[in-house]
């Protein structure tokens, strides 16, 4: 008997967030239980432009020849290869629903990304918190977030903190438990986020194989999680409760730098930073120079993207300096010296594609 005529068992649609690391993760201590080196803290960014939706639809396998659970995944109408890891959400879904376990089943998945992949933007941590969310509610498992921090984990690190909306943290715990919780919901401190797209190709070394290396081949790596790590944790904790976005603006930009550092330390090298990445590093530096003040922070993850962070009453002045700096926009009779030699220097530096405004968001989310 094949499966030519089989109903659909179970089924739902999904949408999940990106998020963006402030204290980076980087480097597992454990492969298979994907459990972190050190804490991180993330936000999560809102759903209006940037998200992945995720389809599913599930079917009893009655293909006698053939017992076994079939995973069927397309990404952007494009089929995909299967993941153990997405073979590991499955499987952990139908440990936990009993009547799920003595049958096999086809999975249909269908999952599109409103963004590039791997280019610098949490596209794994938005496509399984997504899964995972969208699994809970087809399989009617009512798991609690804190569940299925745990099992998005299985399929990304950092999807474990896309789970829950608003600031994030994943404590470093070396056991399957190991899980993010929030510190701070999306309406507590009015941030926003501006990504800076410099770059949508795919990149020449992935977070996973980058952390692998780093662990094996970086001095600085275990002088970063020993030393580095905990102070900026406690510190960024400081200017949550304060509201201090001096504070909150330092750390995020030394963190970055940090992480990169450990990066440009691993042997063979990794840089994923351009010079676009470092003109946006410039941009930064000499507004709040000029400011007098830190009025925004930049961040890169591991890619070449830049996310520049800022309170919400200074939305419309950064938005207005990168428009005029990088995007040749509002720049008529520009009388400051420091933002004309920027743009001068802009045209030496490459392309800059596009810019998306993000305000804080909450986690993934149903499609009724």
């Amino acid at each position: 008997m094949n499966n030519k005529n089989n109903k659909i068992l179970y089924s739902a649609k999904s949408k999940g967030p990106i998020n963006i690391a402030l204290i980076k993760y980087w480097g597992k201590e454990n492969e298979n239980l994907i459990t972190p080196l050190n804490n991180s803290i993330s936000l999560t960014l809102d759903m209006n432009n940037f998200y992945t939706e995720t389809n599913i639809e599930i079917l009893l396998n009655n293909d006698k020849n053939n017992q076994k659970d079939i995973i069927n995944l397309s990404i952007n109408d494009i089929p995909s290869k299967i993941t153990p890891r997405i073979i590991q959400v499955i499987n952990k879904f139908k440990e936990l629903k009993q009547d799920m376990q003595n049958d096999f089943y086809i999975f249909n998945i269908k999952s599109k990304n409103t963004f590039p992949i791997a280019s610098g933007c949490a596209s794994s941590a938005s496509s399984m918190s997504s899964l995972v969310i969208c699994l809970n509610k087809a399989l009617q498992t009512h798991l609690s977030n804190t569940i299925l921090s745990r099992i998005a984990r299985l399929g990304s690190g950092s999807a474990c903190r896309s789970i829950f909306g608003g600031i994030v943290e994943w404590e470093k715990e070396g056991n399957e438990n190991s899980c993010a919780h929030q510190l701070y919901d999306e309406n507590y401190w009015k941030l926003n986020v501006m990504l800076i797209i410099v770059n949508q190709k795919e990149k020449e070394i992935s977070s996973s194989n980058g952390m692998k290396l780093s662990k094996e081949t970086s001095d600085f790596l275990s002088y970063r999680i020993n030393n580095i790590v905990p102070k900026h944790i406690k510190e960024i904790k400081e200017s949550f409760i304060e509201k201090n976005f001096e504070k909150l603006g330092k750390i995020i930009m030394k963190d970055s730098n940090n992480f990169h550092s450990v990066c440009r330390d691993t042997f063979p090298t990794i840089n994923y930073l351009t010079e676009e990445s470092e003109f946006i590093i410039k941009i930064v530096d000499e507004i709040n120079k000029n400011e007098k003040k830190i009025i925004c922070a930049y961040t890169f993850d591991a890619g070449a993207n830049g996310f520049i962070i800022f309170e919400e009453n200074n939305k419309e002045k950064i938005e207005n300096y990168f428009d005029k700096i990088i995007f040749n926009k509002n720049n008529e009779n520009i009388k400051e010296e420091w933002i004309i030699n920027l743009i001068n220097k802009k045209n030496k530096e490459g392309k800059f594609i596009n810019k998306v405004l993000f305000n804080l968001g909450k986690g993934p989310e149903i499609i009724e």
